[in-house]
């Protein structure tokens, strides 16, 4: 069930599932509350999951002098509204910066877990010109198109476009990809197509930086988790937030692509990164 707060004169969304240490998961691009990576397997291992949906997703309004920083403050507020004192946090993605920002410099985070997360500028094409307001109305009707085609390309050929999905975001072949696809793939990707979200968020993202001084500010325990065959988001975000924050474990992958949560072995890994949240509770 959806639950709406309004912190500092911000509306945010967010789901609020499952019972006991809280885990304050931060979601990737093209997401919402209802983000499907991993989120079921915490409940299902004793988590209360909380999932905001970050500015210009879901019902979470986007403003274009909205920061990561920002964010994270209004976060911390919510979790005082709710009487959170300690919890967790687990950045997917490109919502690495906002989890790096909520996580440094606070006494109440246990934990921060980075999951294939972008941990200074997204990398993407012409991002500058794209992040620009006047080129908001083409960039989102090219990201509607792209959901539209993907979903009814899952519909036609599910094992061949999970494949193809894997590969986009992957430095391997598509032949070895292939190898990696399980049945359970194949359901996750047609429930993230089925949810995608679109619209401003995009932006969010690509103006979205970390400043190093946040990086060096984390003292909580942390846990950063990369593929070592990540293309949407390279293994130097990994490396660099290890650089800076030194206590940091690093665990470099195998799977198949920057989705860390499908292939072969990645229950193994959620079952790391659930030991590590549930040994530092």
């Amino acid at each position: 069930m959806k639950h709406y707060a309004h912190v500092n004169g911000t509306k945010i969304e967010y789901m609020d599932r499952g019972h006991g240490p809280v885990v304050i998961l931060i979601h990737g691009t093209q997401s919402s509350s209802l983000e499907p990576y991993h989120v079921d397997r915490l409940v299902l291992s004793g988590f209360r999951v909380i999932v905001p949906s970050r500015p210009g997703y879901g019902e979470t309004p986007y403003s274009f002098s909205a920061t990561p920083q920002q964010f994270a403050g209004h976060l911390q507020r919510l979790m005082e509204v709710m009487a959170i004192d300690r919890y967790h946090i687990y950045g997917i993605s490109a919502g690495g910066p906002t989890a790096i920002e909520l996580a440094s410099d606070n006494e109440r985070a246990s934990s921060l877990t980075l999951a294939a997360a972008v941990t200074s500028a997204v990398d993407f094409p012409y991002r500058d010109y794209v992040s620009r307001n006047v080129a908001q109305p083409a960039f989102i009707l090219a990201q509607y198109a792209m959901k539209y085609f993907v979903f009814k390309a899952l519909q036609k050929q599910p094992f061949e476009a999970t494949a193809r999905m894997i590969e986009s975001t992957s430095l391997l072949a598509l032949d070895a990809v292939r190898d990696e696809v399980t049945p359970y793939d194949i359901f996750l990707l047609k429930r993230v197509a089925s949810q995608m979200t679109f619209g401003l968020g995009a932006q969010f993202d690509l103006r979205q930086r970390v400043a190093a001084e946040a990086l060096l500010g984390v003292t909580c325990p942390t846990y950063i988790v990369h593929s070592k065959n990540d293309k949407a988001v390279p293994i130097r975000h990994a490396y660099y937030a290890k650089r800076l924050i030194s206590h940091a474990q690093l665990i470099i992958l195998n799977s198949p692509g920057h989705l860390i949560w499908i292939g072969r072995h990645a229950r193994k890994s959620e079952q790391q990164i659930e030991r590590f949240i549930r040994f530092n509770s």
